[in-house]
This record gives structure tokens, sequence and C-alpha cells, in this order.
């Protein structure tokens, strides 16, 4: 509650050891954290792009915000 965004304190293809800092939630709006296997989902176009510039995108229950991909 009131995580404002998360900050990633390692590089991908670090390696990362048990009860090693991955990274912190910073304070402000609220956050929720979902994960999946690389290259499994396809997001929504307009998370990728408020994404790529630091911004928030109101998602409610039951809106969609991606979907598998199928190859």
């Amino acid at each position: 509650m009131m995580v404002g965004s998360i900050q990633t304190t390692v590089n991908e293809g670090d390696q990362v050891k048990r009860g090693q800092e991955f990274g912190y939630f910073a304070f402000g709006g609220s956050t929720i954290v979902l994960l999946f296997e690389k290259d499994k989902v396809v997001w929504d176009e307009d998370l990728l792009i408020n994404g790529h510039a630091s911004l928030e995108t109101l998602v409610q229950v039951g809106m969609g915000i991606g979907h598998l991909r199928s190859d």
C-alpha cells in the first residue's frame, strides 16, 4: 500500500543470491506486482507507452492488461 514505484538495484543478467537486495519500493501511489515467465505475456499498448514514460496507468478490477503469447 502507498507504493509509487519499484526500484531495482540489480541489472538484467546479474546473479542474485538468496537474501540479497533485489530492489525496493518507493513511496507514492499504489503498485501491484505481477510476475510472469519471460516472453509469456503480450502487454496492452497503453501499459507499454505509459511504462516507458514512467507514468502510472489506472487499472481497475476486471480490466485486461494483456494476453498470453500464442506462439
